[in-house]
């Protein structure tokens, strides 16, 4: 007996496909972007890099791969022969999109309901999405960087940008990171979770995992504070704040640290605010995330990490040959500990 897979048949309606499909899931046939792409570019792999606790990670490979006739499911991409392209789903931390499931036993599932109408967009895109990519740190540290990695292989000017439909300040924030590379609004789209058809579509292949991160797209956000100018008055001890006074800022106040909310900034000046960060503590979240602006060999402190997070800012500090350490909420000695690693 054969093992059933997803397919799909699909009608062309002009600016629309309709699909039939099973009305169950199936397992999906997942392919590596080398196989499915119409072109595909490889990248010089990075060497590994040291980790703080013995050992080396490898970043990903990188690469570029162009597509005809591919399909978007909420950040996955799916070919016109109903295989999932392998490197479009990201790892193990990102949530699913809807059409996708993960098994027990590690595959996916994939779900169309029958008939379901595909919007077609005409055009060259370059495709920045990957499920997940609503999350401000995704966006800053896995998705961006992207930018220039399709920079070395394509002219930006002659692309659309697909990119996650945001809401509030990630609108701003979207729209301001890609301006430096010379992307204008109106050349952003901004996809949802419906099923979308591209005509012709650029994917650059991911420069991170949740636990290796890429030391090249490291240098590309370092590089993004400069091309707004210079900031002469950025800190060189940063506290992230978040809503109240945290009582661990009493410890790090007499240590030179100030205070910075950046939930309150504009994208610009949140990376001027860490440009010139060597020290940088706070609870894990987007905030802590703007580390990834600081130079090279910082010193990363997070509070009250779970595990989950401490895997992903270990890793960050890492990749930019830096340090770093996890404290407890509930720490008898935290002000013995804050100094021992910030001397």
């Amino acid at each position: 007996m054969t093992q059933k897979t997803f397919v799909w048949r699909l009608f062309d309606l002009g600016e629309r496909h309709l699909t039939l499909t099973s009305l169950f899931g199936r397992p999906a046939q997942i392919r590596p972007a080398a196989e499915l792409a119409w072109t595909f570019y490889s990248m010089a792999p990075e060497p590994p890099y040291a980790r703080q606790e013995g050992g080396k990670t490898r970043p990903p490979p990188g690469g570029l791969a162009q597509f005809e006739d591919v399909y978007s499911l909420d950040g996955a991409l799916v070919a016109a022969n109903g295989a999932v392209v392998a490197e479009s789903l990201g790892d193990r931390a990102a949530p699913l999109p809807g059409a996708l499931r993960r098994t027990r036993d590690g595959d996916f599932t994939v779900r169309i309901r029958p008939l379901t109408s595909i919007r077609r967009v005409a055009g060259a895109f370059i495709f920045l999405r990957q499920p997940g990519d609503r999350e401000y740190e995704r966006w800053l540290i896995e998705i961006l960087p992207r930018v220039a990695v399709a920079a070395q292989f394509c002219d930006l000017s002659a692309f659309q940008f697909a990119v996650p439909r945001q809401s509030g300040e990630m609108i701003e924030v979207v729209r301001e990171s890609l301006r430096l590379f010379g992307v204008r609004p109106e050349r952003i789209v901004a996809i949802g979770p419906e099923p979308v058809s591209f005509m012709r579509l650029v994917f650059p292949l991911p420069v991170a995992k949740f636990s290796a991160k890429s030391p090249r797209a490291m240098g590309v956000l370092e590089s993004l504070p400069a091309r707004f100018g210079d900031a002469p008055e950025a800190a060189r001890r940063i506290y992230v704040k978040a809503g109240a006074k945290s009582p661990f800022f009493d410890l790090l106040e007499p240590l030179g640290f100030v205070a910075v909310q950046p939930e309150r900034m504009s994208f610009s000046q949140r990376a001027q605010a860490f440009s010139k960060a060597e020290y940088i503590a706070g609870a894990p979240g987007a905030g802590l995330a703007n580390a990834a602006f600081a130079p090279r060999g910082l010193r990363l402190l997070a509070i009250g990490a779970d595990e989950d997070s401490k895997i992903f800012y270990r890793d960050l500090a890492e990749a930019k040959q830096g340090r770093f350490m996890a404290l407890r909420l509930q720490s008898n000695d935290a002000a013995a500990a804050l100094k021992k690693f910030f001397d």
